[in-house]
């Protein structure tokens, strides 16, 4: 896969070499497990843990204070499956280059900035929580790259596809449909879906980024509660049970990711559904139906979102009054606004505001 063009920023501020945890255990050009079978050698590792009896390898980096501020935490189960859990701020941007491993990722955001050049048409851009999955066969290769001071709160589950289909499914043939082009192992291109990050998958993922045990113990919980959010995930996999295959033409592709940087950059007025049909030129039926195929969530779903996340920034910065906030977000009235928020996020705007955060 060729590697995607940045936006001019990026693309003279990102120093290669420097790289994310690929880069920093193992090297340049390597692949997941190559940092997983370097973590008991790599001089960047704290602390490597094991439990034989559950084969278990752990391990933790700590950024130093010059890089930035935060961790990375690694849990290996056997040789089928690998988690990584992000909870770090870069103070400066980051560059990796991803090779293909043949394996099926789920990668849950919560926060963050990061950038994945997984499509021929446009980077996918994560700051939003979300849920994405893909499958990226040997030799199709991609970069992914962060912004600078951004807060990345992730969780990464890396799966064999063979022990995925065993172990979670009973066979590949009993797979979610959209799950069954993963499992195939006969694409020569990298597949992918995204998908909201329901309650459920977003408290677990959270528990992860948040483990309050600590050595051994802390991986056994790991392992335990990546095992339930892999169930979440997969189930997730029904909500698009309805939605019938179809293809998409490059230029439709690019029509529904213009969709999305129409959302994401216009909080308010709130765009509405024909207005957006126009400006990229497709029918109203088309393109919500192409768009939650493609994305895994609704225009309106993914606008709320977006919006929700951007009100949370600006609450967090504790100088916009939350009548400003409303505003700023598309909501006339702010009751309506605050109706909203606790909707999506289980709180009162009130109740950030009173939170500490780093």
């Amino acid at each position: 896969m060729a590697h995607k063009r940045k936006s001019s920023n990026q693309q003279h501020s990102v120093e290669r070499g420097k790289g994310l945890f690929r880069t920093l255990i193992a090297g340049e050009g390597h692949t997941l497990t190559d940092a997983f079978d370097n973590l008991q050698h790599a001089a960047c590792v704290n602390r490597i843990w094991r439990h034989p009896h559950r084969q278990l390898l752990g391990a933790r980096i700590t950024l130093a204070p010059e890089e930035g501020d935060g961790y990375w935490d690694f849990t290996q189960i056997g040789h089928d499956l690998y988690i990584v859990v992000g909870n770090f701020t870069f103070k400066d941007p980051r560059l990796e280059f991803v090779p293909g491993d043949g394996l099926v990722q789920f990668f849950f955001c919560l926060s963050g900035d990061l950038t994945m050049a997984v499509s021929r048409t446009e980077p996918l851009h994560i700051n939003r929580p979300s849920l994405l999955i893909y499958s990226q066969p040997k030799g199709v290769d991609f970069n992914e790259w962060t912004a600078p001071s951004a807060h990345e709160r992730w969780v990464v589950i890396t799966v064999r596809p063979q022990f995925l289909a065993d172990s979670f499914l009973g066979s590949s043939a009993d797979a979610p449909r959209q799950l069954q082009a993963l499992l195939g192992g006969t694409s020569r291109a990298l597949e992918y879906f995204q998908l909201p990050l329901n309650a459920q998958m977003f408290e677990l993922a959270t528990k992860l980024v948040n483990n309050s045990y600590s050595g051994v113990l802390g991986h056994v919980y790991a392992e335990a509660v990546a095992v339930q959010l892999l169930c979440t995930a997969i189930a997730s996999f029904d909500s698009l049970a309805s939605i019938p295959t179809e293809h998409y033409s490059e230029r439709e592709v690019r029509c529904f990711h213009s969709v999305r940087n129409i959302l994401m950059q216009q909080l308010t007025p709130v765009p509405k559904i024909p207005q957006i049909a126009r400006t990229v030129g497709m029918s109203e039926t088309n393109l919500k139906r192409g768009f939650k195929l493609v994305f895994g969530e609704t225009i309106f779903e993914f606008s709320v979102r977006c919006r929700m996340q951007h009100a949370l920034a600006l609450l967090r910065d504790h100088r916009t009054p939350v009548a400003r906030v409303a505003e700023a977000v598309g909501y006339r009235h702010q009751t309506s606004f605050a109706t909203a928020f606790r909707q999506h996020f289980g709180l009162r705007p009130k109740d950030v505001r009173h939170t500490h955060h780093p």
